[in-house]
Order: C-alpha cells, then sequence, then structure tokens
C-alpha cells in the first residue's frame, strides 16, 4: 500500500508522532513522510492512504493544514486519518476537540473515508508561552510546573499509541 504522511511540526511534537506511524507502517508499505508545506493537493493522487499531522491552535487545526484540506479535491480516492498533538492541560477539552472534529467534518465535506484521528499531548511553543501563561492567569510558578509536565510529552507511551493507531488504521482498510 502507498501511505503518505503529511505533517506540520513547530516543536518537533506532531513529526516525532509522524515518525512513530512511519516506523510502524514502513516494513510493509510504502510510506512516504512529508513536509505539509511541501505537499500538493493534486499531489495525492496515487495513495491508498493519507495521514495528515498537525497541532492545534487557538483550537483549530494550524493555517498550513487548513490550506491543504481546503485544497482537496472532492472524492479523491485515499482513505484519510489524522495525528494531532495538543497542549490540552493549558485548554479545556472542548478547545482541542474542535480541531479533531474539523479532521472528520473536512474529510466527510470532501467524500474522503475517514479512519479516525490519533490525539496526544504536546509540549507548547516557547514563542506562544507567555501569551498562554497570561489567558490562564498562572503565576509564574504554576506555569513552570505546568510547562514541567508538558515538556514530557509526547513520550515512549504516546509513541507506543500512535503506533498501535497506525495498525488500527490498516485494519479498517
Amino acid at each position: 500500500m502507498k501511505i503518505l504522511i503529511a505533517c506540520f511540526s513547530q516543536t518537533g511534537n506532531t513529526e516525532q508522532i509522524a515518525r512513530a506511524v512511519q516506523q510502524e507502517l514502513s516494513g510493509d508499505h510504502q510510506v512516504d513522510l512529508e513536509k505539509i508545506e511541501e505537499v500538493d493537493a493534486a499531489g495525492l493522487a496515487g495513495y491508498e492512504l493519507v495521514f495528515v499531522g498537525t497541532p492545534i491552535h487557538a483550537g483549530g487545526l494550524s493555517g498550513p493544514v487548513k490550506t491543504l484540506l481546503e485544497n482537496l479535491p472532492s472524492s479523491p480516492g485515499f482513505a484519510f486519518a489524522g495525528l494531532v498533538t495538543h497542549a490540552s492541560d493549558l485548554y479545556s477539552k472542548e478547545n482541542y476537540e474542535k480541531g479533531l472534529e474539523s479532521l472528520a467534518s473536512t474529510a466527510e465535506g470532501k467524500g474522503i473515508r475517514y479512519l479516525g484521528c490519533f490525539d496526544c499531548q504536546g509540549r507548547l511553543a516557547p514563542a506562544i508561552q507567555p501569551m498562554v501563561q497570561e489567558s490562564q492567569g498562572l503565576s509564574d510558578e504554576d506555569w513552570a510546573k505546568q510547562m514541567a509536565e508538558t515538556d514530557k510529552h509526547p513520550d515512549a507511551e504516546d509513541e507506543k499509541n500512535a503506533r498501535e493507531f497506525a495498525r488500527e488504521v490498516l485494519a479498517k482498510m
């Protein structure tokens, strides 16, 4: 089977999960891992399965992933699954679930068979940490504790779970 993993990653979180999925599937399949910025929607022809990796940004998908998904043709002939990282401990569950839901609704709207989404905690990009700390109203001490926990992910257990998800997706094909 020909599989593409198209991934947008600012901190390395999503790429780490994408690489775990690539390693899991590469033994028996042709698996290409590409940066989302290098993927053209028209270039997806010929793939049977496409994973799209993205962090959650402000409750939604990252801009480059939104652009790719908007440009997908209707009924492109491949199945689709998501790989998502988020700073869930810093936000309400509803915040990142909106991003997860948008993957499913985009697939449905484009007539693409949606096979599910893997999500896990990830490190928060340093550039936005002050803004998030302020929005959460956390003291420097509480913020440091929160970042110490967040910075542990993705971890080996997250990678293991991503590999299991990849096997589950293949079983649905």
